[in-house]
């Protein structure tokens, strides 16, 4: 039986956890990887009075225990909610039962985690994202959740920025989709009927400099993101990944310390933060627990990869 130091929580798909698979290799870690789309394949274990998982993968059996395991690197989201639940009872069964294996793996308590799913849970609503920032001392936009578009605060003409409170993943046409940031006036918004469900009103920065902040432990990775060397007007997720340029920017200390201390002050060791700067300040618009950054070590050869692997070997922040 192998004894495992490091466990990564993904889905075969998911070529970013490929990237810090392929880093703990050069380090020469024993780790174990298991996907969630192919727990069928696996055999599965836990005897809690030793707290021990042993998981069999064709035939090769690991082991991992509070004792001997160092890290898990769990890269899933926590509260996004998919519409693609199977019709069949019995296989809804078996998809909330895996889930909750999963979460019942917090039993490894003394295992360092990237990041642990009790905290990315509560760091995932958006609205604790917002308080926590603005606590530590962020600027953040004006904003007001409801499902009722006639505000006294909201003015006709006036634009807004309106988001969803739950990045839920759609089907449409058998294709999965999310709903990005639209921009709306304050009358479009008084006119429409927003009873059926709650959506997040900000307000709208414009002219600004979307900037995206990778933070992995005390490092920082910073890029600001342009359309042709212009500013996006909106959301630039909306717009193909060729159009874009990311271009690593260094922030000033003040910033990059608040990108830090929110990521600590959430429980976690890794988050994706979008800032906005306008009106010569910076603005913390969201955090993303589980946000993507391959194309970054892609398209300007940030080290991400080697900095979580790094610390999954460690076993702690040690930066």
């Amino acid at each position: 039986m192998n004894k495992i130091e490091v466990l990564i929580i993904s889905n075969k798909f998911d070529f970013t956890t490929d990237y810090v698979v392929l880093a703990l290799r050069e380090l020469k870690i024993p780790y174990v990887r298991i996907n969630r789309d192919e727990f069928f394949n696996y055999s599965i274990k836990v005897f809690l009075e030793k707290e021990e998982l042993h998981v069999d993968i064709n035939g090769k059996v690991f082991v991992l225990s509070n004792e001997t395991l160092k890290s898990i690197y769990y890269r899933a989201p926590t509260f996004i909610r998919s519409l693609d639940i199977p019709a069949d009872p019995e296989e809804q069964l078996y998809k909330f039962q895996w889930a909750s294996f999963i979460r019942n793996l917090i039993i490894f308590e003394n295992a360092f985690w990237i990041n642990n799913p009790v905290v990315t849970y509560r760091a995932e609503n958006k609205l604790y994202q917002l308080k926590i920032a603005k606590q530590i001392g962020f600027k953040i936009p004006y904003t007001v959740v409801s499902n009722d578009g006639r505000l006294p605060a909201i003015k006709k003409e006036t634009k807004y920025a309106i988001k969803t409170l739950d990045p839920g993943l759609l089907k449409t046409d058998d294709k999965e989709a999310f709903i990005y940031t639209n921009i709306v006036t304050g009358g479009e918004l008084i006119k429409n009927n927003l009873r059926s469900a709650p959506v997040v009103i900000q307000e709208y920065l414009f002219p600004k400099l979307d900037i995206r902040v990778t933070v992995v432990g005390r490092k920082v990775f910073a890029v600001k993101i342009l359309r042709q060397g212009k500013n996006i007007d909106g959301d630039w997720r909306r717009i193909k990944k060729e159009e874009l340029e990311y271009i690593p920017i260094k922030l000033p200390d003040d910033i990059s310390q608040l990108c830090i201390n929110l990521v600590k002050k959430l429980g976690l060791i890794f988050g994706a933060i979008d800032l906005a700067f306008a009106n010569e300040e910076y603005y913390f618009l969201e955090i993303n627990p589980t946000g993507e950054w391959a194309w970054l070590v892609n398209s300007v050869n940030f080290p991400i990869h080697k900095e979580i692997a790094y610390l999954l070997a460690q076993g702690k922040d040690v930066r």
